[in-house]
């Protein structure tokens, strides 16, 4: 009888645990564009799904030969997968709590996607956070920098202007780097731009969300840019994918370097 409530209880957590993985990818999805923190979600939900429905079977094949192997393979990926999630979500909030130094000559915000014309609500946390540094530091100039990625009738840059416009900041203020598909290559052109316009040497400040300060900032010195990194707060509803695809990202940084 112990035996079977326990084993009821696994299939109920895994078939609930399913279910809301898979939930959250199809909610995301309908207010954001595809990309890897959607569907990750949805691809570890499955297994968990398929498992907790069909148990009994599976646990049979489970029980030796490959199955056998195939069962170690997932047990331990999801329990690394998780120790290193939460922890390293720890280490990403922990660096998104350092505030930058007031003065610098320029402000670089790092595109996110956009829904045909129009900014995510990400992405206009982001660029509200660069308009509060530049309302304290007039004398700043702030680089949009994003190209136009897939579902985006515009580049990034370009709905960015937009946006920055319609809240008050002077064009003369705007420098728009629209050739970018990376968080390396945000860095690398918008460097070039900045080179171009000051002779002498300059600070920069670089404005992502929260969860992706810490990499960005590894982005920036493979790019060969020093920069303080100035956090905007994440949209609640997509936190969670955003810390899980980040927590992978920055795995991916740590193995073969600054390069995504």
């Amino acid at each position: 009888m112990k035996h079977f409530r326990k084993d009821k209880l696994i299939r109920i957590l895994c078939t609930v645990a399913g279910i809301l993985l898979i939930a959250d990818t199809v909610f995301v999805r309908t207010i954001s564009n595809w990309n890897l923190g959607v569907i990750l979600p949805a691809l570890l939900g499955i297994p968990l799904l398929v498992y907790g429905l069909f148990k009994r079977r599976l646990d049979k094949w489970f029980a030796r030969g490959a199955g056998k192997v195939v069962k170690w393979v997932f047990l331990y990926g999801y329990l690394f997968l998780a120790v290193w999630v939460v922890g390293a979500s720890c280490v990403m909030m922990a660096a998104a709590h350092a505030a930058p130094e007031q003065g610098a000559q320029a402000v670089i915000v790092l595109g996110a996607g956009i829904r045909g014309e129009r900014v995510s609500w990400t992405l206009q946390n982001r660029l509200d956070k660069a308009a509060e540094y530049f309302s304290e530091n007039p004398g700043t100039v702030i680089v949009l920098s994003g190209g136009k990625g897939a579902g985006e009738d515009i580049s990034e840059a370009q709905a960015m202007e937009k946006y920055m416009a319609s809240i008050g900041i002077p064009k003369e203020a705007l420098i728009k780097e629209d050739r970018s598909t990376s968080t390396n290559e945000n860095f690398r052109f918008s460097k070039e731009l900045l080179d171009a316009r000051f002779s002498a040497q300059y600070r920069v400040v670089y404005v992502t969300n929260d969860f992706h300060i810490l990499r960005a900032g590894m982005n920036a010195k493979e790019e060969g840019l020093t920069a303080e990194g100035l956090a905007a707060a994440t949209p609640p509803y997509i936190v969670f994918n955003n810390y899980l695809r980040e927590s992978l990202a920055l795995l991916h940084t740590l193995v073969f370097g600054a390069g995504l």
